[in-house]
């Protein structure tokens, strides 16, 4: 077997083998001796018990390979039920392939031990076969832990999905939800929070929705589906960007780029699914043509007018009124100059912005007051047309999109 040219040499080896087949517990003594001095086996992470057992097995399977006996498919799947049983006590795969390499060390001291000298030189193949056969153990042995470990990271990843999910759907008063939700986020319980939320369409239609999921992982973004949209959160002890500017949540550069409702940065994780109300609001009103993140502020009337639901359009009919029934070009004409003097609050402005004479946009802001009762030049009257102006414009875009 080892030396096929000296038969006496070879039978002494097997006669050695057959001898330590027979005496596999206190194999597996000597070997749990020196494996607990191996880190994390020394903390107690696995009962002795089990690692002489497991220990056991494995000297079966070793030696048997050795003096060409049978191996059982019970020890080669005992091989890698060690490496599930590590994995699922989160014992580190260097510290268990140490642990399997060890079967080699005390198997040589014996064979050394027991062996004559001469036949222990020229027997050149058995430690090669040795290595061989403690390789097979360890190979098996990472597999059972690959598999586990896969299937672990995807019931914690799950587990963690639900925790986030729970966070999302309640008003942040349980404080238990909540401190586990921190853990997940990586964030105390207090620490600031940036929130945003990108629409299904937004999130479907990107052609690298990987990529950005990639990119803000790297930021230290944690992302969530939910309700059909992405929710992104994120909190100062994992995000690699300043939460807070001059007065607003900073936008991670993951989502810069990014068609998105950003909500209120969230004083703590509590605060959070408020916030994230507020950023769904926003990324409701996102339109096809949307670019970019967009804030509470820079939405607030979109955010209004859609929160109108089934009666928006009667309220819109409502307030403007005659000017619904003007021809669309003067319509058109009339509700250009209400946008460029509502986005500048200055006639001159605004007639600068449309190309034409301050008499001509006073005129057509006149017109508008006339059919609706509603002077734009007037703040609150103004914030009622513009409130009706955009639900208006979400009912037709709405009709048009149907």
């Amino acid at each position: 077997m080892h030396n096929p040219g000296n038969v006496a040499e070879t039978a002494a080896v097997r006669s050695v083998l057959l001898e330590l087949l027979g005496e596999v517990d206190e194999l597996a003594e000597r070997f749990v001796a020196a494996l607990v001095q191996v880190v994390p086996y020394s903390d107690g992470a696995v009962e002795r018990a089990r690692l002489v057992a497991d220990a056991v097995a494995t000297y079966e399977r070793v030696l048997r390979r050795l003096v060409q006996l049978p191996v059982p498919e019970r020890l080669v799947e005992l091989s890698r039920d060690v490496g599930r049983h590590r994995a699922g006590i989160d014992v580190p795969l260097a510290a268990v392939v140490t642990g399997t390499r060890l079967h080699f060390r005390v198997v040589w001291e014996e064979l050394a031990d027991r062996l004559p000298a001469d036949a222990l030189v020229t027997a050149v193949q058995l430690p090669v076969e040795l290595w061989q056969a403690v390789e097979e153990h360890s190979a098996d042995v990472q597999t059972g832990y690959h598999e586990a470990a896969t299937a672990l990271a995807y019931e914690r990843d799950r587990d963690r999905r639900r925790i986030v999910e729970a966070l999302l759907d309640s008003d942040g008063e349980d404080d238990e939800l909540v401190g586990r939700a921190a853990t997940v986020l990586g964030a105390a319980r207090t620490d600031d929070v940036f929130v945003a939320v990108l629409p299904a369409r937004t999130a479907d239609s990107a052609a690298d929705g990987a990529a950005l999921v990639r990119r803000a992982r790297a930021e230290g973004l944690h992302v969530h589906e939910w309700r059909g949209a992405l929710v992104v959160l994120g909190s100062r002890r994992r995000g690699t960007w300043p939460l807070q500017g001059p007065g607003r949540p900073v936008v991670p550069a993951a989502l810069r780029e990014v068609a998105c409702g950003v909500g209120p940065l969230a004083a703590g994780v509590a605060r959070a699914p408020r916030a994230v109300r507020v950023a769904e609001r926003v990324a409701a009103c996102l339109g096809p043509g949307s670019a970019g993140p967009r804030r509470p502020a820079e939405a607030a009337l979109d955010v209004a007018a859609h929160q109108l639901g089934a009666v928006r359009e009667d309220v819109a009919r409502d307030v403007l009124a005659d000017l619904l029934l003007l021809a669309p070009p003067e319509r058109a004409r009339l509700l250009e100059a209400v946008d460029a003097y509502a986005a500048t609050g200055s006639v001159a402005a605004a007639a600068g912005q449309l190309y034409c004479h301050r008499n001509t946009v006073l005129n057509r802001l006149r017109r508008t007051a006339e059919c609706t009762g509603l002077d734009v030049t007037v703040p609150e009257q103004a914030a009622v047309l513009l409130l009706a102006l955009r639900a208006w414009r979400q009912h037709e875009a709405a009709d048009a999109a149907r």
